[in-house]
């Protein structure tokens, strides 16, 4: 997003605290870091952070301030800042929810609430869904300062094509059924893996997964076990996961909570078929999707996973389908329209904005 709104014109600072990820998108001369503490969804910016910002702020002198929640505890007093050095206050609300009446739903919905009370600061607060915005006016959020803008990929750079990682590793595989994602237990990579070694595939067919998390270890060991099973670790790098994405034919996310999955949305692009539960988004997938239960989501998964190996090019062309859903709904460019035309709904005349 960041290199979008620089190639459209936009002068970007980015904030971030130290820790956040490898990757900065700006230079050192546009870059401030912070220190602060990270407790899984929850940031608090060390001791200063507030009267130093402000000086910062106020050196920068920004049309737009947008923060992508959270930042940290600070998200609400940034909103009030940046009305008091006249810019427009934007957040983008990242938080996932689950399945409504489930223990995880229930907690996530408080979480709603807890960060309401912040949100209720922004002019414009950025959802992925519209069934997130539901969410949100319940938590105290007023519906006109809602914007539904869903996540985004370049999908020039994630499409289909050949796949070294194929060639080297899956040689004379026929079906490819891959998992990119953190290995937390909410995203249930084990279960994939057990019900696709369950499922009584022939050899041709082979499993990829590819992350770092809490079930790396039970992962690694069903891999050990079923021969048609590779883990591949952690990927660095957009080529990395586009190679990995071209590599594989059927997509599996079982979350049992998301937002709007960016590794979903760059599978599609890459033309991958999507077997989903409806908490990992399957509905954004559409036609190239097919949908599991939200719980106990593995004999369905198997009996499709079978059913898929048995029938020819059924795979392909879902993907095909997936595909043109992320280019026409998903497309970097298409998002970056839509926030600059919120960053103008919020700017005087005198502000430019490209």
């Amino acid at each position: 997003m960041v290199h979008g709104l620089q190639r459209r014109g936009c002068t970007v600072h980015f904030h971030h605290l130290r820790g956040d990820g490898a990757v900065v998108p700006v230079d050192a001369a546009h870059r401030t870091v912070w220190r602060g503490a990270r407790f899984k969804t929850v940031s608090v910016a060390a001791p200063g952070f507030r009267a130093a910002a402000a000086r910062r702020l106020a050196v920068e002198r920004p049309a737009i301030v947008h923060c992508s929640l959270s930042f940290s505890l600070a998200d609400g007093w940034l909103a009030t800042e940046a009305h008091r050095i006249g810019a427009g206050a934007v957040v983008t609300f990242h938080l996932p929810y689950g399945r409504s009446g489930s223990g995880r739903g229930r907690v996530l919905q408080g979480l709603y609430r807890f960060w309401a009370r912040r949100l209720r600061s922004f002019d414009r607060v950025i959802a992925f869904t519209t069934e997130q915005v539901e969410r949100l006016t319940a938590a105290g959020v007023a519906a006109e300062r809602c914007a539904v803008i869903p996540n985004a990929v370049d999908t020039g750079h994630f499409r289909p094509g050949a796949s070294r990682l194929r060639a080297e590793r899956l040689a004379g595989a026929e079906l490819v059924v891959g998992y990119l994602g953190r290995l937390d237990p909410e995203k249930r990579a084990a279960m994939l893996v057990e019900a696709f070694c369950s499922a009584g595939l022939p050899p041709t067919v082979r499993c990829l997964i590819a992350g770092r998390g809490r079930e790396e270890g039970r992962v690694r060991a069903l891999a050990d076990r079923c021969e048609q099973v590779v883990y591949v670790g952690q990927l660095d790098g957009a080529e990395a996961r586009a190679d990995f994405l071209r590599a594989v034919d059927v997509f599996c996310l079982l979350s049992t909570a998301e937002g709007l999955s960016i590794a979903l949305l760059e599978a599609m692009a890459s033309g991958c078929a999507v077997l989903a539960t409806l908490e990992a988004g399957a509905a954004v997938a559409g036609p190239g999707a097919i949908t599991l239960p939200g719980r106990r989501p593995a004999p369905r998964l198997a009996a499709e996973l079978l059913r898929l190996a048995v029938a020819p090019g059924a795979a392909a062309e879902l993907g095909h389908l997936a595909r043109a859903e992320a280019v026409h709904h998903h497309d970097v460019e298409a998002m970056l329209d839509r926030v600059l035309a919120v960053y103008r709904s919020l700017t005087p005349a005198s502000a430019r904005v490209p």
